[in-house]
């Protein structure tokens, strides 16, 4: 997209902002910032803390970092932790450097390097470790203080689906079986030991390789949960639903009432504006409002917009987000649609419609949790991307698509940074306490050739077996 274009639309997102009155995150760091240099804190403010103590270090951007050196100035002390093998968000702008240059700005700041790991096998850190290595700052120390457990292993597959239907076929087995056939797969090894589904999660590098896997489980019956900010949280119905409420539940919220209309019941952009602009300020929605809202717009589609709010406004917080998103599918003539069904699985984890739309607005990768089937259950396997898995850790754990394209991520609009796909792998190897499991269809990553040959046990995924002549075939 052309400069030109980019700098168009964030002028206008910001004149937006101005008019709704709104600051988003970034705004937040900025305004505090220029308030810090410039002098304009109460020193009450500024003098509040005596130490200041920073996590996760290595996230934070060139912005974030110029608020905690202007933060410092009125503290005693600064404690900052963090792991510079994990700095997997430069695309928000984090840099791995960051400690680097924090040692630079205080010369005589102390390093403390924790060296015991108290969570993965020998065999895990094993692998781990000669991947990190490949990156600047040579050789890592990290000690295991468990003792020997499962090898690594690492599975080929013949395409995407056969690498989901190894991995289901591979949790049936590693619980005990869904049948008994599953049951009788078992490897002989002592170390493995039978596992919970909530033992086990499945890493991916991006959300779209989910929908296979996503497939194969269902087909094998397996209880899953997906986490993470997925696509279809960008999809008309699901943006119409959400909008809808926001509104009820914050009825100064003329923005979301406005994309409601538009993509909920195909008001024009005039027909939103002018119903909208009804209810500037409005802190309490009563009935006496709804008489004169539909008095004022007595046609289609704004009528049937106006009896939908006033339907809904008065069970919007009480009434589970779960149940009220169904009945606002049905009745808003969305029956069918994927995306909601995926929003309704989401709203299970949620008890009322304010939990679920401020974990949507604020949440990060692993607090957005959907299940996967129309009821939710405890004891499931978990899904999610490299990023959402950072800083959780499951006794198994599936990294599927470890092949060329995908680990490191290939993309036309940018070049991959090889030294960030590389903490990123290292991040999801060192999610597993027990047991880890690699797999890839086609051209192994890149990544792969930097293990030691000792470090892993391969094979293939889900092999080929001869069906006798006339049989139906079947995937599962």
């Amino acid at each position: 997209m052309p400069e030109n274009v980019n700098a168009a639309f964030c002028e206008s997102y910001v004149a937006r902002c101005r008019e709704l009155d709104v600051l988003d995150f970034d705004d937040l760091l900025l305004e505090t910032l220029a308030l810090f240099e410039a002098g304009e804190l109460p020193e009450e403010i500024t003098q509040r803390f005596t130490y200041l103590l920073v996590d996760e270090f290595q996230d934070i951007d060139a912005l974030q970092y110029r608020l905690v050196r202007a933060w410092t100035k009125g503290c005693k002390s600064l404690f900052a932790i963090g792991d510079p093998d994990q700095s997997i968000y430069g695309f928000r702008g984090a840099d791995a450097a960051c400690f680097d240059r924090l040692a630079e700005d205080i010369p005589g700041l102390r390093v403390v390097r924790l060296t015991q790991n108290y969570r993965s096998t020998p065999e895990v850190l094993g692998y781990a470790l000669p991947v990190i290595g490949h990156n600047p700052g040579g050789a890592r120390s990290l000690l295991p203080n468990r003792g020997s457990g499962a090898p690594v292993r690492l599975a080929q597959a013949a395409s995407s689906l056969a690498e989901g239907i190894f991995i289901a076929k591979e949790i049936n087995r590693m619980v005990g079986g869904m049948d008994m056939l599953d049951a009788g797969g078992v490897t002989g090894d002592e170390r493995i030991q039978p596992r919970s589904f909530s033992d086990i999660a499945i890493l991916y590098r991006t959300h779209r390789q989910a929908d296979i896997l996503e497939y194969c489980l269902q087909k094998e019956n397996i209880p899953y949960t997906v986490a993470g900010r997925d696509s279809f949280l960008s999809e008309p119905a699901v943006r119409a639903a959400i909008g809808f409420f926001r509104f009820l539940l914050a009825p100064g919220d003329t923005h979301s009432l406005q994309t409601a209309l538009e993509l909920g019941w195909a008001c024009s952009p005039q027909q939103a504006v002018r119903l909208s602009a009804f209810f500037p300020g409005c802190s309490a929605l009563h009935e006496n409002l709804w008489d004169k809202a539909e008095a004022e717009f007595p046609e289609l589609p704004m009528r049937a917009a106006v009896c939908a709010l006033r339907k809904f406004s008065q069970c919007a917080a009480q009434e589970s987000p779960a149940r009220l998103l169904e009945r606002w599918r049905d009745d808003a003539g969305f029956a069918g649609s994927e995306p909601l069904q995926k929003l309704i699985g989401t709203a299970l984890f949620h008890r009322d419609m304010h939990s679920l739309l401020n974990a949507l607005t604020l949440g990060e990768e692993a607090d957005i949790l959907r299940a996967g089937g129309k009821n939710y259950a405890a004891g499931a396997v978990t899904l999610m991307t490299l990023h959402g898995a950072k800083g959780l850790e499951f006794p198994a754990v599936f990294l599927c698509g470890a092949c060329k394209g995908t680990l490191p991520l290939e993309m036309s609009e940018r070049a991959a940074d090889l030294a960030e796909e590389r903490r990123l792998f290292y991040v999801g190897i060192t999610r597993a306490r027990d047991e880890l499991i690699l797999t890839y269809p086609g051209e192994p990553s890149p990544f792969l050739a930097e293990i030691p040959s000792g470090a892993v046990t391969s094979g293939g995924a889900a092999p080929k077996k001869a069906l006798p002549e006339g049989e139906q075939l079947s995937l599962f």
